[in-house]
């Protein structure tokens, strides 16, 4: 949230027009500034401008985004200054991260969001005691990027409506570039995968020929760090390396990456004017033995200073082929292309062009993606003769508890605790170890990261999947298909569902018997049961769930009990199908001497007439309150 100050002092007597300019081109440098960071504009409020990072998709580190933005739009009211009539402009900016109920407007074209909570109310305060110029961070947003954003404590700000002072940071500086996170702990556990990209490595330079390898894995598992370690093994031999990144923001074009490669290469910097660039473009295309003039003005497209447009894709691809191959060294190079799935599909092309054409060139093509890329291109490096792709597990359990044993010290309960909720995921064994030891190892709650990352992950499934998700976690980390089709009637084909997460390694289908014996099966799902009984308001309404837990815990009585509760609710809401399955689930389950079997027989075969809707005779009713049949 920012704020323009000493507007009401210059708009004193001064003419509506020039007031009217000068906050439209405020609105128009604020709003491009924030957008460029990957946030949306929430609501223009007089002097204030609010915005929203993470909303409608969540991205992992929205709010380190949303400091960067925050630290870049100072230097936006420099500029406005210098060419205002009105060259006074103050700017006074908060950042606070949390939960906030997020609604999109139906009413608006654009989708605009509304955004309310206590999260809000709080940036609000916190902008209001900021410092000219300065920005000022919520405890949240300090700790989600602490690692990145160098920050500085302040007074805690007594607040309106607050019982206690809000602690509050101000923000400096930003410490890495952007989407880059400084390795700070060991590298551990990843020996095999290590031992194979050496191995390709070690192949491609010896028959000088190009490789693509692709490592997938969810964010925070390791893939950054295996490549950092990796790309220093290859400058230790003498190679070169280079590593350029996908954004899902701050783009306008495709070939993002390979922008950032010849930009690289070449030293040209984004403030550079056209000339410079195209100077420098061509200096490093002479020194690689590249001066002919068609291929300067093909490859100037990458440099985002083009003389010329190219006649089709196929030209530009062996242009960039060309530059690949001159590039590569003797003693190897190494292209890393990370988070390769927010890349455009055209930039998925050239890589695979890349891999699959450029020829006698000791080159290494690494390629680091979430599963999502596999939703792109299903048969991602299929077609190519020299392809590999992994996918990057969780550390090993003996790795795991190595790593949190060593991040908290003596400490092993809460080490342990780590172990279990991080999954082996090197990164929140970090986030965990550091939010655990800043509250003595009392808080079980996921630090804002993890949360982040998870949410992201969420974000990006397609709704029905997310929403498979959501009903699982109702039942717990181990759940059954059987209480999700109870959850989702009619609502998709959940096998597939489950496949589709299953392949995107959110979840992990075994057959029951695989991973446990038949008492600890039957003790999970009575706990289950005995979970929801006492959750829930009303059994009734989750009287199916109940008995196919019951049922299976073992205990037939309580399954039948729920059952035809379950079949009773079905009859209410003229569900008679369902109803007629419950009811012969009950019958199933009691005893061929059970007197219970007329009296649900009975019901079973009035649903199945009222679902046929039969009209029958007096006698046909009374043989059926006799016997139970028709």
């Amino acid at each position: 949230m920012c704020r323009r100050m000493n507007s009401a002092r210059w708009s004193d007597g001064a003419d509506p027009e020039d007031v009217r300019d000068v906050l439209r081109e405020y609105y128009r440098a604020v709003k491009a500034t924030i957008e460029r960071f990957g946030g949306v504009v929430e609501k223009f409020i007089g002097d204030a401008v609010m915005a929203v990072f993470g909303s409608p998709v969540a991205r992992g580190d929205d709010a380190e985004r949303a400091v960067r933005a925050a630290l870049a739009i100072p230097r936006i009211i420099e500029q406005l200054n210098a060419s205002s009539p009105h060259p006074d402009l103050e700017i006074h900016m908060a950042v606070n991260t949390g939960e906030a109920v997020v609604t999109i407007d139906p009413g608006s074209p654009d989708g605009d969001l509304l955004v309310a909570g206590d999260v809000v109310n709080t940036a609000s305060r916190l902008q209001g005691a900021a410092p000219p110029g300065r920005v000022l961070i919520g405890e949240e947003t300090f700790r989600a990027t602490r690692r990145v954003i160098r920050s500085e404590p302040v007074p805690a700000v007594a607040a309106k409506g607050k019982r206690e002072p809000i602690p509050a940071w101000v923000a400096i500086e930003a410490l890495v570039p952007l989407a880059v996170r400084p390795a700070q702990m060991p590298f551990v556990g990843r020996d095999g995968e290590s031992g194979l990209v050496r191995d390709i490595w070690s192949r491609a330079v010896a028959e000088r020929r190009p490789h693509l390898v692709t490592i997938l894995g969810e964010a925070g598992i390791g893939k950054t760090r295996l490549a950092e370690e990796f790309s220093f093994d290859v400058k230790e031999t003498g190679g070169q390396a280079f590593h350029v990144r996908e954004l899902p923001y701050e783009q306008s074009s495709g070939y993002e990456t390979f922008v950032q490669l010849v930009h690289e290469v070449a030293g040209i910097f984004e403030s550079d004017p056209n000339p410079v660039a195209m100077a420098k473009l061509e200096a490093s295309l002479d020194h690689l033995g590249l001066a002919d003039p068609a291929l300067v003005q093909l490859l100037s497209v990458f440099a985002r200073t083009p003389e010329v447009v190219a006649d089709d894709r196929r030209s530009l691809f062996d242009a960039a082929r060309r530059y690949v191959e001159a590039l590569s060294s003797t003693p190897g190079t190494l292209i890393v292309f990370e988070d390769v799935h927010w890349a455009h599909p055209s930039t998925l092309d050239l890589i695979t062009s890349l891999a699959g054409r450029a020829r006698d060139a000791p080159i290494v093509f690494l390629a680091l993606a979430r599963p999502e890329l596999l939703d792109l291109r299903p048969a991602w490096g299929g077609g190519l003769s020299s392809s590999t792709t992994m996918r990057l597990e969780p550390l090993p359990a003996a790795s795991a508890h190595w790593l949190a044993a060593g991040l908290v010290g003596e400490e092993p309960e809460i080490a342990q605790r780590i172990e279990l909720a991080a999954s082996g995921n090197p990164l929140f064994i970090e986030e965990m170890a550091a939010w655990m030891l800043e509250r003595d190892g009392t808080d079980d709650e996921l630090p804002t990261t993890v949360r982040a990352m998870i949410a992201a992950r969420l974000d990006a499934l397609p709704r029905e999947e997310r929403d498979v998700v959501f009903d699982a976690s109702v039942v717990g980390k181990v759940f059954w298909a059987g209480p999700l089709a109870s959850l989702r009637p009619d609502q998709g084909d959940l096998d597939e569902i489950l496949g589709s997460l299953e392949r995107r390694d959110l979840i992990r289908m075994e057959r029951a018997s695989a991973v446990e014996g038949d008492r600890a099966r039957r003790e999970r799902h009575e706990a289950v049961a005995r979970y929801v009984e006492e959750a829930a308001p009303d059994t009734a309404a989750v009287a199916a769930i109940l008995a196919y837990h019951w049922r299976e815990a073992g205990d037939p009585e309580r399954a039948v009990t729920y059952l035809l509760v379950a079949a009773e609710r079905a009859e209410q809401a003229w569900a008679y199908p369902e109803a007629v399955a419950l009811y012969e689930d009950a019958l199933g389950l009691i005893p061929r001497d059970d007197d219970r079997r007329r009296s649900i027989g009975l019901r079973r075969t009035v649903a199945g007439i009222r679902h046929e809707h039969t009209v029958m005779e007096e006698e046909q009713l009374k043989r059926l309150a006799a016997d139970g049949s028709a």
